[in-house]
């Protein structure tokens, strides 16, 4: 890509994309492109899928690119367009009566949790088999997608205090699934807890491992 546009923004680059220049929009899809994908592949569980979205989101942010207001976040902008795709895709592929889409769990309804990156990987592998879809969303795009919680609103199409909600059940959540894991992994170690411990006085869940905060 030519190193010019290096120095530019996102809405610069929107602009200037706006007046036709396609080069300008490669740029965006140059940054945007495999951060969709790795936003898109954790709903859709399917790389081909991925992939075909992927383009569908592109293809759909450069014909409507002109209502764009470059005042206001790219990222939020083209990663709204994703969800709503994302949505549709769930729509299309399941029947209502059998399976959910993402939203019906909840109304229609971590970036560096870890130093090392497998303990990342494995960490967002529990958070995919442990949150529900929109908990997902939200935590992906707060921690993977660095947005704050007016953003993530925008996306999830929520009030900034439902997606504050919506973090915090999912760190307990997770926090309880990984202190429960620890448990039972302790006690197939044979590290039995006293028999007068109760629940009450046992380590909380490990919130500073998640390192959350909203």
């Amino acid at each position: 890509m030519n190193t010019d546009f290096d120095t530019l923004s996102d809405a610069d680059l929107a602009r200037s994309a706006q007046a036709g220049s396609m080069a300008s929009f490669e740029q965006l899809v140059y940054r945007y492109e495999v951060r969709l994908f790795r936003f898109l592949i954790q709903g859709c569980r399917n790389e081909e899928d991925a992939a075909d979205l992927t383009q569908e989101i592109l293809v759909t942010a450069y014909v409507k690119l002109a209502r764009y207001n470059p005042e206001q976040s790219f990222a939020t902008w083209i990663f709204t367009i994703g969800r709503r795709k994302l949505i549709d895709h769930f729509r299309s592929r399941r029947p209502v009566e059998a399976e959910a889409s993402p939203e019906c769990v909840d109304d229609e309804t971590p970036a560096v949790l870890l130093s090392r990156r497998e303990e990342q990987e494995g960490l967002w592998r529990l958070a995919r088999s442990v949150l529900t879809d929109i908990q997902f969303q939200a935590v992906w795009l707060k921690y993977a997608e660095e947005m704050n919680v007016a953003q993530i609103a925008l996306v999830l199409h929520r009030t900034q205090t439902h997606v504050k909600v919506i973090l915090f059940r999912a760190r307990v959540a997770l926090a309880t699934e990984v202190s429960s894991r620890q448990v039972a992994e302790s006690l197939a170690a044979g590290n039995f807890p006293d028999r007068d411990e109760s629940r009450a006085d046992r380590t909380p869940p490990p919130m500073a491992l998640l390192a959350w905060t909203l």
